[in-house]
């Protein structure tokens, strides 16, 4: 089981420091529960630009084991998540970054736990319902 890698995300940004883990989905405490199967390769690096703005760049990749909800067989995902988040400090700037086109903003506060946000990005990006498409269960 991946224990929680908790830093402070301002650091980690203007640090430009990286964490990256290639893992079965087993590890993830929360992933375990959604996953029959799998690995996954996740990658977080802090980036700080010249006005100051902080942001995360997360790249999650792998292929995973859903269960059908049609025919409760097994069925391969393809888990690809390459997304930048930027790092507000307050409410008010929350809202200004979640305004820009194409931006996507988070609030941090002391600490980021950077395995929770990969799993929540994971858990973000499954289908509603996964499902074979039409015709593709097995008999």
């Amino acid at each position: 089981m991946l224990q929680s890698i908790e830093v402070d995300p301002r650091r980690f940004c203007k640090d430009s420091q990286s964490w990256e883990t290639r893992s079965e989905v087993s590890a993830f405490p929360r992933l375990a529960h959604e996953f029959t199967q799998g690995e996954l390769f996740c990658r977080v690096d802090g980036r700080a630009d010249t006005f100051g703005s902080l942001s995360l760049r997360l790249t999650i990749r792998g292929e995973v084991g859903l269960t059908c909800q049609r025919c409760l067989g097994s069925m391969r995902h393809a888990v690809l998540v390459e997304r930048t988040l930027y790092l507000a400090r307050n409410e008010t700037e929350l809202e200004r970054l979640d305004a820009m086109p194409d931006s996507d903003a988070i609030l941090v506060g002391e600490t980021l736990d950077l395995l929770d946000l990969v799993e929540d990005e994971v858990l973000l990006s499954l289908p509603l319902v996964a499902m074979h498409a039409e015709g593709e269960c097995p008999v």
